[in-house]
């Protein structure tokens, strides 16, 4: 792990080319309880990943996303961004394979990854600011995964 740190600033008040999160969902993974784990010990945080965590996601998140982007509208297809927490190089392979992605819609989490190294929490914030520098098309998700297999998603809009 990196070290990192990040804070989101909002407002209710819409203004113009700032990003607005549309809505926000996650879901646990059946049968992945022992996919990733945090424990604490004596000297801080243990993460335990099971090398299963991207064969799990490739076959699982694909059928989420689209039924979470469905009440809001929308289909995989309109999305237009996407920010990935990288937990590793195969972690952002497999979300690609599950989601029909080519490596640019991923190169944001790449490019962080490679420059800072995975950060844990902060790491999607990072990409999430690259993006929005970079005036990345919208709606853009934001996907991120924790222990359980927990999946966390963010809708983002960019204000006209």
């Amino acid at each position: 792990f990196a070290d990192g740190a990040a804070a989101v600033v909002g407002s209710a008040e819409p203004r113009n080319g700032a990003w607005r999160l549309l809505a926000s969902g996650s879901t646990i993974v059946g049968k992945s309880t022992d996919a990733m784990s945090w424990t604490i010990r004596d000297h801080g945080f243990v993460m335990e990943l099971s090398p299963r965590v991207p064969e799990i996601i490739e076959h699982e998140l694909a059928r989420f996303v689209d039924g979470w982007l469905q009440p809001h509208g929308l289909r995989l297809a309109d999305v237009r961004g996407c920010a990935v927490h990288p937990g590793g190089p195969r972690v952002l392979d497999a979300v690609e394979r599950a989601l029909g992605l080519d490596r640019h819609a991923t190169a944001a989490s790449r490019d962080v990854l490679a420059r800072f190294g995975n950060m844990s929490s902060p790491t999607v914030l990072f990409i999430l600011d690259r993006m929005r520098a970079q005036s990345a098309a919208t709606p853009c998700l934001a996907l991120a995964f924790g222990p359980g297999l927990v999946v966390e998603a963010a809708l983002f809009q960019r204000d006209a």
